[in-house]
């Protein structure tokens, strides 16, 4: 049976950064649910008050962030029984493979990188719309990601 909603949770601590991932959704006319928080702190505090029937399909985390980075944000929410199931793609503008390997095998789904453009903004969620509709399955289609695999 097809889902009917998609909800995405984004986490992102730059502001014009999420206004662009915003435009993007919005030309895409993804008209799901995508919601956006400015830090790890925001989300978690939400994550809390939210009953289990209303978790996301989707985290997409922001991996330079201050605080809690978006690495640190993943392997806190796979800790957690409550959350671990659920599918994390990071993205960034610098990631060493070394780092998106590591995150991949301890149940990241994907590490994206940042693109500078906004088609390469549109492009990034592009993949994460078909990502959530194929139910968190990798999507990859000229983005730069690094899925799971035996490196």
């Amino acid at each position: 049976m097809q889902k009917l909603a998609y909800r995405i949770l984004l986490v992102e601590d730059d502001a014009d950064d999420r206004y662009i991932m915003h435009q993007a959704f919005t030309e895409l006319q993804f008209s799901e649910e995508v919601k956006m928080f400015c830090s790890g702190e925001e989300l978690l505090e939400y994550l809390q008050q939210l009953p289990d029937q209303s978790f996301p399909d989707l985290f997409v985390l922001d991996y330079n962030m201050p605080a809690i980075n978006g690495a640190e944000l993943a392997l806190f929410l796979k800790q957690h029984e409550r959350y671990q199931s659920l599918p994390i793609v990071l993205y960034s503008t610098g990631m060493s493979p070394k780092m998106q390997q590591e995150l991949v095998s301890k149940g990241v789904l994907q590490c994206y990188e940042k693109g500078m453009e906004f088609g390469d903004i549109l492009e990034l969620t592009r993949l994460l719309v078909k990502q959530v509709q194929e139910g968190g399955r990798p999507a990859s289609a000229g983005v730069r990601a690094t899925e799971h695999s035996a490196a």
